[in-house]
């Protein structure tokens, strides 16, 4: 009997420091400066322009700011805010005029690869605020 409580409250150890390990690593990554690069294709559309996306940077910043970079025929540069769900790969991007010096108003889901140095899929969409075009941008990674 008494083996059987030093297995149960040995194992109940082993369990909770697990949780711990596992909370305070992503606790660390939330902390963290996150860079995720990937080519691909993907359409840039400002009014009726179309642009072709080869390649996406991101950078999540710890103060929950994002700078994105969407490389086509033309450059574009982006800042935001960012949410996500703890544990979730999907994040929520928030495109306002006091964050957004580019001139973009709107919102996004950006997709990070398994490993998190990787963008699998952005979608963007809004309105530019010096020229009230819509626009929308569409990317999946390779």
């Amino acid at each position: 009997m008494r083996g059987d409580k030093r297995l149960i409250m040995a194992a109940l150890f082993l369990v909770l420091a697990l949780v711990a390990i596992t909370f305070f690593v992503a606790e660390a990554q939330e902390n963290n400066e996150r860079l995720a690069v990937s080519n691909g294709q993907g359409t840039l559309k400002v009014g009726e322009e179309r642009f072709q996306i080869n390649s996406v940077i991101v950078k999540l910043l710890p103060d929950r700011k994002a700078e994105i970079t969407l490389v086509s025929d033309i450059t574009v540069f982006l800042n935001s805010t960012w949410s996500n769900h703890a544990g979730s790969q999907e994040i929520d991007l928030q495109f306002t005029g006091t964050e957004s010096r580019s001139g973009f108003e709107g919102s996004g889901k950006l997709t990070l690869g398994n490993e998190g140095k990787s963008v699998t899929r952005l979608a963007l969409q809004g309105i530019s605020r010096a020229t009230k075009r819509p626009i929308e941008a569409k990317f999946e990674g390779k």
